[in-house]
């Protein structure tokens, strides 16, 4: 009898705490909140259309005198704007409480300086969420804010946004930053590599690199640079993998041949969500490394890059396309829905195409070809060119 009791009792306050959410949810669809929450979403649209590369998470709560605007912008102007508008509109007894990205304690040292071959970016501060992008080592990221071993950041190539460990970067100081974005710098040309202890390759090795990689350094002798991370570590890469920053930047021609010359040093690299490292790459990650080896930041995502470039068109048997194009496969938009772009490909000419779909390997259009993909032809959704026809 004591038992049932107390289970009538919770019944009843579930009950009773089930009909306060339902009034707060009635209320929440105010006509006043409504107009508030249209006002965030027209904002963000100006601002943020992609959250992937802009913070601005922002969500809107009735309390019994107020509104509250609870979030994060990463934008002082887009934060100005949204306040301004609400005000503009006569809601009153709006209450802010939405945080500034970076936070205080960021801006004291807002940048961030990788120390891994390849640090994986994650939707989440753990371990076991989903990675969605990559850095390698030498490249800086803009520190947002912490939280319990974990950093979010902003990548300086892309913008991309993510959670890192901070085991695998240094954060800096303006003076720092400069220091090491302008100090003399080598960049690893080798596929993957090895950074030694000593100059000599049977020494005890510091660390692992990969193409695209950067460390402080210069010539030691013929056969060596002497280099250091971020971190302070030093060691010796073979001149046979690696090149002065600016000498390999100045010596970037970003051409067809080139294009298709660095996308395929990478045949048979295995597929990785998020990967943009020889030791793993996703479709949008291969396409942005063979772009980038070549002097093009390309954006991140297959749909960014889809959304970039000189549009060719796919008549005519695809007699349009010229090699280095990037081929878009997903779903046509239609009335009903949009343009869903789900992977990218890098054509080579003679209807054959390079991509990375379990692993780097080509694939053709021409029904005659032992590598012929019906399914990704009937997928092909549109073409983009990034190198302008001499």
């Amino acid at each position: 009898m004591k038992t049932l009791s107390y289970l009538s009792l919770c019944l009843l306050l579930s009950l009773s705490t089930f009909s306060q959410q339902i009034k707060r949810a009635a209320a929440d669809e105010s006509p006043e909140v409504k107009k508030v929450t249209d006002i965030v979403k027209s904002v963000q649209q100006r601002f943020a259309p992609d959250q992937r590369v802009a913070v601005f998470d922002v969500s809107t709560i009735k309390n019994e005198s107020s509104i509250l605007l609870k979030g994060e912008i990463g934008n002082s102007e887009a934060k100005a704007e949204l306040l301004t508008a609400i005000r503009s509109a006569g809601i009153p007894n709006i209450q802010d409480s939405i945080a500034l990205l970076p936070d205080a304690a960021a801006q004291e040292k807002p940048y961030g300086i990788v120390t891994v071959s390849v640090s994986q970016m994650r939707a989440k501060p753990s371990e076991t969420a989903e990675m969605v992008t990559q850095a390698l080592m030498g490249s800086v990221v803009k520190v947002l804010k912490q939280k319990r071993g974990w950093a979010y950041v902003q990548t300086m190539e892309e913008n991309y946004l993510g959670w890192m460990d901070n085991a695998q970067f240094v954060q800096e100081n303006q003076d720092e930053y400069a220091r090491w974005v302008n100090g003399p710098l080598v960049i690893t040309t080798a596929y993957i590599e090895l950074v030694y202890m000593q100059p000599s390759d049977s020494s005890q090795p510091l660390c692992d690199v990969t193409a695209g990689a950067l460390l402080s350094g210069k010539e030691y002798n013929s056969d060596w640079f002497s280099v250091a991370l971020a971190d302070g570590r030093a060691g010796f890469l073979s001149k046979k993998s690696g090149m002065d920053y600016k000498q390999w930047k100045a010596s970037r021609a970003l051409t067809p041949d080139n294009i298709e010359k660095t996308a395929k040093r990478f045949l048979g690299a295995p597929y990785l969500w998020g990967g943009t490292s020889p030791k793993g790459f996703d479709c949008s990650g291969f396409a942005k490394t063979a772009y980038k080896l070549n002097g093009m930041v390309l954006p991140r995502d297959a749909d960014q890059q889809g959304l970039e470039g000189e549009n060719v068109s796919l008549e005519n048997d695809l007699s349009q396309l010229r090699k280095g194009d990037l081929l878009f496969f997903g779903d046509k938009g239609t009335k009903e829905k949009p343009e869903r772009i789900t992977h990218v490909g890098i054509y080579l000419g003679h209807k054959e195409f390079i991509h990375c779909s379990g692993l780097v390997k080509f694939n053709s259009f021409d029904p005659s070809a032992p590598k012929y993909s019906e399914y990704l032809l009937s997928r092909l959704v549109k073409a983009k060119r990034f190198i302008p026809i001499q």
